[in-house]
């Protein structure tokens, strides 16, 4: 039923618009990415399968892979179902010489 209030508009997250979180933000995104690409390799899972296994398109794994994905927590708790791991083992430990960047 219509409430005769205007649909709220909702834009792009603040957190982008501030230089070291976005960045952050990217940087992360990256090493998930990594990380989500090595378990799939590791499982022996093509980018179909393994979007198949986790309920998303096989472009979105792309995506996802590259780092360029901004990944919900419920894709990443199907990734760690599909992929047989606790969701911790999804993020990699900063290793001391990755401290720098």
């Amino acid at each position: 039923m219509p409430t005769g209030k205007p649909p709220v508009k909702r834009g792009r997250s603040e957190v982008w618009t501030r230089g070291p979180t976005a960045r952050a933000i990217k940087r992360e995104l990256r090493r998930l990415g990594e990380r989500l690409r090595e378990l799939r390799l590791e499982r022996g899972f093509t980018q179909e399968q393994a979007a198949e296994a986790i309920g998303v398109h096989p472009k979105h794994i792309i995506k996802m892979e590259q780092g360029t994905a901004n990944v919900t927590v419920a894709t990443l708790v199907a990734a760690s179902v599909a992929f047989k791991v606790p969701l911790r083992d999804l993020f990699r430990e900063i290793e001391e010489d990755d401290s720098g960047k």
